[in-house]
């Protein structure tokens, strides 16, 4: 047989090409031929490549599930989301615009946590071995001492506050929201899982409201009575210009960061403010403190919306500070400057154990390494398929050479970013090289 060829699938190159990257260089060392594609051009790149296997980062990407007529398909989650049952079960099982009747065609899901684990297969679909608890790849950049500690290097710097935080409904990478054509092209059976039973967008909107008033207003406050610095970091769905304007008022002491690395970013600053994203849970790997603005809106409001369950509440954000006022957390950002704030509200055995059962960390070593050893185990007799079976199982809309299609793809990718305003932060969003990430290969490899 061929050198086996295995296509991975980057569904969001803000959020997944660090750990696409990872997963490529363990499966290069293992022989393996490796490409990256994004949704624009991925039909046309399964043509070209022919893969002896395919990874989606979701179980719900229809074309994961017409692949797999072709070639084996592997489930690496890349999404963060909410560590929560509702959440994971829809990134292995579909929302609700397709949500999966069978999982018969996918080889093997590689998951985060035993827990992850049970929730799928409570539900009756999938056989034991299509599970294989392996921890998360992009984690994998933490085992590197060196590197960390080379990342963290303080020198002579004021303290900087990262602050990192999703509100992606008040504002999308690919322009502005547009409500009203978002309600009209939504599917009938779109559902939400973290918000609260009975709800639906509308919750999700009011929520990321909520969070983005309240950043807004923290952020004043510290950055007027402080001379600190700010690094934020938008969430891999919004428009970094959205906060250009903090650059502009506060020149030298606050940058947007769209594209720097996490493990750069969290490396690089002395502690963490958010909401409930699951940065946080990462800056309590590296013992950063963690505060949270969650306390500072209306809970019982809150969670007439959301889920407390579904969001987190009662797993993971109980470990970040959630000061019930202004005034105290920025007293808390205060002892943070001094160094006198520990890194999470609960003790550090209870971190480790959080850890633990989120992310199998420090679990049994590179998740990376895991997953290429177990793949290329799985495809040792794998099948080739001729061009012309890929042809008639996998048709192209228009029959045409390869590589004006592909050509076409990119016209199209263009046409698509330049007609949405945000053209630099669409183009981010599906790239497959980042010269950020490229850097920090790099330096792994030293």
């Amino acid at each position: 047989m061929n050198r086996l060829r295995v296509l991975l699938f980057n569904d969001n190159a803000k959020r997944d090409l660090l750990g696409i990257r990872l997963l490529e260089r363990a499966l290069n060392r293992h022989g393996v031929q490796t490409s990256i594609c994004h949704p624009q051009n991925v039909k046309i790149r399964l043509h070209q490549f022919r893969p002896h296997a395919f990874i989606a980062a979701r179980g719900d990407h229809a074309i994961a599930r017409q692949a797999a007529e072709l070639c084996k398909v592997y489930v690496v989650a890349g999404e963060g989301a909410q560590q929560t049952k509702e959440t994971m079960l829809s990134v292995f099982m579909g929302r609700g615009y397709w949500k999966l009747d069978s999982v018969d065609w996918i080889s093997r899901c590689y998951l985060w946590s035993e827990a992850t684990k049970d929730w799928l297969m409570e539900t009756g679909m999938f056989r034991p071995d299509q599970l294989k608890v392996v921890g998360n790849p992009r984690l994998d950049l933490y085992r590197q001492n060196d590197l960390i500690d080379d990342l963290s290097a303080r020198h002579d710097r004021p303290f900087r506050l990262g602050v990192a935080f999703s509100a992606k409904s008040t504002s999308t990478y690919y322009g502005n929201p547009h409500f009203a054509q978002t309600y009209y092209d939504m599917h009938r059976e779109m559902t939400f899982p973290i918000t609260a039973s009975g709800r639906h967008y509308e919750d999700i909107v009011w929520r990321d409201h909520a969070i983005l008033r309240n950043m807004m207003r923290t952020l004043r406050a510290y950055l007027e009575r402080s001379d600190g610095e700010v690094w934020l970091r938008p969430s891999p769905f919004e428009s970094p210009r959205e906060y250009t304007f903090l650059e502009t008022l506060y020149p030298g002491r606050v940058k947007v960061l769209p594209n720097q690395t996490l493990p750069e970013f969290l490396c690089g600053v002395d502690a963490v403010l958010t909401c409930w994203s699951t940065v946080g849970i990462e800056a309590l790997l590296l013992r950063k403190p963690v505060i949270s603005i969650a306390g500072l809106i209306d809970q019982e409001h809150l969670f007439r919306h959301i889920s407390p369950r579904a969001s987190g509440f009662e797993t993971f954000a109980r470990f970040y500070h959630q000061p019930l006022n202004e005034a105290l957390l920025l007293d808390m950002l205060d002892q943070a400057r001094k160094g006198e704030l520990a890194p999470s509200a609960k003790s550090d055995a209870e971190v480790r154990q959080l850890l633990d059962e989120l992310y199998a960390w420090p679990g049994q070593g590179y998740a990376c390494d895991l997953i290429a050893k177990d793949m290329v185990h799985d495809l040792a007799d794998v099948p080739e398929y001729s061009i012309q079976i890929w042809r008639e199982k996998l048709p192209l809309r228009y029959r045409i050479p390869l590589s004006l299609a592909s050509l076409g793809a990119m016209l199209r990718m263009l046409l698509i970013t330049v007609r949405s305003g945000e053209f630099k932060a669409y183009r981010d969003f599906l790239r497959t090289s980042d010269p950020a990430v490229d850097g920090l290969m790099r330096r792994l490899q030293r």
